[in-house]
C-alpha cells in the first residue's frame, strides 16, 4: 500500500473542485497553504458540470452569482447558462493555476481524525487505498447531488427519475408527465416538458411564494441585495418589500387557482420563475396537490382527483451527506449537521465543512469571502493549543441554519476575520498557543488478509517507497 507522504504541519486537503472547491482553493493559493485538491470526476465545475439539465439558466444574475475576485464577462446575459457556468468556472481554475494542484478521477473514500479531535491531524484514504496524512481537511462535497425521494403508497407503472437525472425532453418516457416537486427544478421541468409535449402536472404539496426573475427591468436578486442592508431597519422590513414585489409583478396565487403560501418569505429557498405561473394561465402546466397513492399508470391525489401518466420526475431535493466520515463525528439536526460558523463541527479541529449553506440570491460572494475566512482560521488554528472551534463558539452557538441571506452572511463572514485576531490574542495572553502542531506519526502498517505472517515479515524487511507531492 502506498503512503503518500504530506507535510503533516501545513498541508491540507480539500474534497471537491466545484464552485465551493475552487473558492476554497484559490483562498489557500492566496494565503500560501499548500494543500492537495480530490475530484472524484474528471473535470471541475461540480454540480454544474454534472447534475443540472441542459437548459438551465442561473436564477440569480450574473453580477450576484460571480465570484467577488473574478467576475464574469461582461458581455454575457444576466443570467447565464449551464454551459456559460461551466465555461466560468473552468476559466476560473485556469486562470489562477488551480488545475495544477487537482487530483481527478479520485474518491476520498474515509476521512477520520488521528486522535479524539483532529487536532493531531487527519488520516484520509482515497481510490485503491492509499493512505494519506494530511493537517486538516476541508469537505466541499457539495449538497445537490444525494437524491431524496418520497414514498408513497402502492406502485407506479411507467418510468421514475429524479431531477438529477433529467437532462432534456428526451429522458422523458410518453408525454404525460408528472413533476413532484416546489423548487426551482420542478418548476422549470414542468415548464420545459409542458411546451414539448402541450401540458404537465405538477404535484405541490403547499402554496408558495413565486418571485419574477427581474422587476422594472433589474434581476430580483440585485434588488434582494440592495435591500439586504444594515440600514434597512428589520428582516420584516425587507420581508414587506420582497412581498410588494411579488404582489406588483405576479399577483397573488388566488388568481391562478393556487393555495396561498402557508409561510414567510426567506423560510423557504425562493422560487424565482417568470414563466411558470404564465405557463399555468396558459393551460401548459396544471398545478395538483400531493400524491396520496399510485395505481399504476393512474396517480391519485389527496384532493380526490387522479391522472394518467407516463413519466414521473422527483425533483424533491437533496439530503445533506458526507460519505467519507463517519456520522458520530457531527452533531445532526434534522438531517443537517451543526456548525460554528456555517463550516466548523463542534468538538472537532482542522475539519471543515464548506458550503452547506442555501443562499437566497447568488453563492459566489459568499464563497469568495468565505474561502477567505477558513483560510484565515487555518492559520489561526495553527497556533492554538486546542481546537478553534471552542473559542468560536462562545461568539456564535452551533445551528443547522442551511437557508441564508447573501449579504448578511458576507458581513458575518468579514466580521469574523476580524474576531479572529481578538481570538488569537486571547489565547496568547492566556498562554493557550503554540508554535506548529507536532509531526503526525505515520500511518500504522495494514497486514493483507490474504497473506501469511512469514510473507509479512519479509515484506516488513523492505523499506516502503514514499510518493513525494
Amino acid at each position: 500500500m502506498k503512503v503518500k507522504s504530506t507535510s503533516p504541519r501545513r498541508r491540507y486537503c480539500i474534497i471537491g473542485a466545484g464552485f465551493s472547491g475552487l473558492g476554497v482553493a484559490k483562498a489557500f493559493r492566496d494565503a500560501g497553504i499548500p494543500y492537495d485538491q480530490i475530484e472524484r470526476e474528471p473535470f471541475v465545475g461540480g454540480n454544474w458540470a454534472n447534475g443540472v439539465f441542459e437548459s438551465t439558466h442561473i436564477i440569480s444574475s450574473r453580477k450576484s452569482t460571480e465570484y467577488l475576485d473574478y467576475p464574469m464577462p461582461a458581455d454575457w446575459p444576466d443570467f447565464p447558462s449551464s454551459a456559460q457556468m461551466n465555461e466560468y468556472l473552468e476559466s476560473f481554475a485556469e486562470e489562477f493555476g488551480l488545475k495544477r494542484s487537482i487530483e481527478f478521477e479520485t474518491e476520498v473514500q474515509k476521512v477520520e481524525p488521528l486522535d479524539e479531535t483532529g487536532m493531531g491531524g487527519w488520516r484520509v484514504v482515497v481510490s485503491g487505498g492509499e493512505v494519506r496524512h494530511y493537517a486538516g481537511v476541508i469537505i466541499a462535497n457539495g449538497h445537490h447531488w444525494h437524491k431524496r425521494y418520497p414514498s408513497y403508497p402502492g406502485e407506479f407503472a411507467g418510468k421514475q427519475l429524479h431531477s438529477r437525472e433529467y437532462r432534456n425532453v428526451g429522458d422523458i418516457e410518453g408525454e404525460r408527465v408528472l413533476v413532484v416537486g416546489a423548487g426551482n427544478s420542478a418548476c422549470d421541468i414542468a415548464v420545459e416538458t409542458g411546451d414539448e409535449f402541450g401540458k404537465s402536472y405538477i404535484s405541490m404539496r403547499r402554496g408558495n411564494w413565486f418571485l419574477p426573475k427581474t422587476f422594472l427591468g433589474i434581476p430580483v436578486s440585485e434588488i434582494g441585495d440592495r435591500i439586504d442592508r444594515p440600514w434597512v431597519p428589520d428582516r420584516m422590513v425587507q420581508r414587506r418589500l420582497v412581498k410588494l414585489i411579488t404582489r406588483l409583478s405576479m399577483g397573488p396565487n388566488s388568481r391562478y387557482g393556487l393555495d396561498e403560501p402557508d409561510y414567510e418569505v426567506f423560510d423557504k429557498h425562493p422560487i424565482i420563475n417568470s414563466q411558470m405561473l404564465y405557463k399555468v394561465r396558459h393551460g401548459n402546466v396544471e398545478v395538483k396537490p400531493d400524491i396520496s397513492r399510485f395505481a399504476g399508470n393512474t396517480v391519485h391525489f389527496v384532493d380526490g382527483s387522479s391522472i394518467e401518466a407516463d413519466t414521473v420526475v422527483y425533483a424533491t431535493g437533496y439530503d445533506v451527506a458526507f460519505p467519507m466520515l463517519d456520522d458520530s463525528l457531527l452533531r445532526w439536526e434534522d438531517g443537517v449537521p451543526l456548525r460554528v460558523g456555517s463550516a466548523l463541527p463542534p468538538d472537532r479541529a482542522n475539519l471543515y465543512l464548506f458550503g452547506v449553506l442555501q443562499p437566497r440570491g447568488g453563492a459566489g460572494p459568499i464563497i469568495t469571502e468565505g474561502a477567505k475566512t477558513i483560510a484565515r482560521i487555518v492559520q489561526t488554528q495553527e497556533e492554538l493549543d486546542h481546537p478553534i472551534v471552542e473559542d468560536l463558539a462562545r461568539l456564535q452557538a452551533p445551528d443547522s441554519r442551511m437557508l441564508v441571506s447573501p449579504m448578511a452572511t458576507i458581513r458575518q463572514t468579514r466580521q469574523a476575520r476580524k474576531a479572529l485576531r481578538a481570538v488569537l490574542a486571547y489565547n496568547r495572553a492566556r498562554g493557550r498557543t503554540v508554535g506548529l502542531p507536532p509531526e503526525v506519526p505515520p500511518p500504522p502498517k495494514r497486514e493483507p488478509e490474504n497473506e501469511t505472517p512469514a510473507q509479512n515479515d519479509e515484506k516488513a524487511q523492505t523499506p516502503k517507497r514514499e510518493v513525494a507531492t
